[in-house]
């Protein structure tokens, strides 16, 4: 079977081959083959003549390589092969591991990062995906998005949406349409201050399919007195609640040091102070 020596090659920092040994090969070689003698070809230059010996007719590769820096220079080939496929950096650790890697993460993943910017590689960061699979995250991106944060915002908060987002969403969910209907509708009858309104509004989503809606309905329903005593009055208990998470507030800060006097003296307004 014929076989072929292997060319050197030239890849920076990585498969390069000794320049100091790569000359003394030619010399020797080129010297034989003038017909000069293996003790005079050691004397020109400057060996000994077993090492003369050695690199006439020696094999270049294993006399020429250089000598690896770390154990996982081994794995050049594998790596770069592994990374331009979609492998993940993680992955292709493992792989090297299971082959019988013994070094570091941090150290594999530096040497691969070096991979990465000498080759130009683009890499998978968060798991191994095929080129397919990376052609269609590709295809993917051309898209626009619209977030749960955007959502909310223009459902709850009246902010703008685009016409062609807001429509792909309330036929992509058309639960999403009724919970914006509802909010609006709510919203309204607390503007006008109209009864009817309230009532309609009730009656209408204790029959709706989304239970959310429903159990919103049904709970105004139950509490209909207080619920009628907020839509026609302007008055608000958002002052009492505020007053009232001041007092906890103190309460909490003073339990287990102080006794009830003090609190009492602390909290509770008195006409005899000046």
């Amino acid at each position: 079977m014929e076989t072929t020596k292997k060319e050197p090659v030239n890849v920076e920092n990585f498969l390069n081959y000794d320049e100091k040994c790569g000359k003394l090969f030619k010399d020797a070689n080129d010297y034989y083959a003038a017909g000069f003698s293996k003790r005079k070809i050691a004397q020109l230059l400057g060996v000994s003549r077993q090492t003369a010996i050695k690199y006439i007719g020696g094999d270049f590769e294993a006399l020429c390589r250089k000598t690896l820096r770390s154990s996982i220079d081994a794995y050049h080939d594998y790596i770069v092969e592994s990374l331009e496929s979609g492998i993940s950096r993680k992955d292709v650790f493992g792989r090297l591991v299971a082959m019988g890697f013994n070094g570091k993460q941090t150290c594999a993943y530096d040497y691969m990062n070096k991979l990465i910017e000498y080759y130009g590689i683009e890499v998978s960061i968060y798991k191994s995906t095929s080129v397919e699979a990376k052609q269609r995250q590709k295809c993917i991106l051309e898209y626009e998005h619209v977030t749960r944060t955007d959502l909310f915002k223009f459902i709850w908060m009246n902010n703008e949406m685009p016409s062609n987002h807001r429509a792909y969403v309330f036929s992509k969910y058309p639960q999403l349409y009724e919970l914006n209907n509802c909010v609006k509708e709510f919203r309204q009858i607390f503007d006008k201050g109209w009864m009817p309104l309230l009532y309609l509004f009730i009656e209408k989503y204790k029959r709706s399919d989304f239970k959310a809606l429903a159990s919103f309905a049904k709970g105004l329903d139950k509490d209909i007195e207080a619920v009628e005593n907020a839509v026609s009055s302007n008055w608000s208990n958002g002052f009492v609640e505020g007053t009232v998470n001041k007092l906890k507030t103190a309460k909490r800060a003073m339990y287990g040091r102080c006794h009830l006097k003090l609190l009492s003296a602390k909290l509770i307004y008195s006409t005899s102070r000046q």
